[in-house]
């Protein structure tokens, strides 16, 4: 399962769900939504460029005409909790992933909303040959829990 899959031959994507982008953070919370513009003025915890959640953090600068002031690059999740927690900065993460943090770190989220910011999630298989039993019973049941209604009241970790 992967964010923003550009496509790529040999590979079929199937789509899966759209998450809202959140803010997260330990200080001064700004309630439940965010504007991008009091984004910027916050120091920022983003992960490398090649992420798909850096790239559609940078999108919305770039049309913003906006700098994030981005403090550190950081893709552990561990390193990313204890950032977050200590109060050093924020971070922007899908809702699934901000749930998480947001609970680990005691902290707060607030949902990026103007502009409102997703990222669609796609289960991604090869398409040459069919899938095995297992790799089909994998697949069955992430499907089943996606599908199930209040994804909001769940608390995902997606793992590549």
């Amino acid at each position: 399962m992967l964010y923003e899959r550009s496509p790529v031959a040999g590979i079929v994507s199937q789509p899966l769900l759209k998450e809202d982008l959140y803010l997260v953070g330990t200080r001064d919370c700004p309630g439940q939504s965010v504007d991008l513009t009091a984004v910027a003025e916050m120091n920022l915890f983003l992960p490398r460029d090649y992420s798909a959640v850096r790239a559609r953090v940078t999108e919305a600068f770039t049309l913003r005409r906006l700098s994030a002031k981005i403090i550190g690059e950081i893709e552990s999740i561990t390193t990313l909790t204890a950032a977050i927690a200590s109060g050093m900065g924020a971070t922007v993460l899908p809702e699934s992933a901000a749930r998480s943090l947001c609970g680990a770190a005691n902290g707060w989220m607030a949902r990026i909303s103007t502009p409102s910011m997703s990222l669609s999630l796609s289960l991604n298989m090869s398409a040459r040959g069919s899938l095995s039993p297992q790799a089909q019973a994998v697949k069955e049941i992430l499907l089943s829990l996606v599908s199930r209604p209040s994804l909001e009241n769940r608390e995902l970790q997606l793992v590549s």
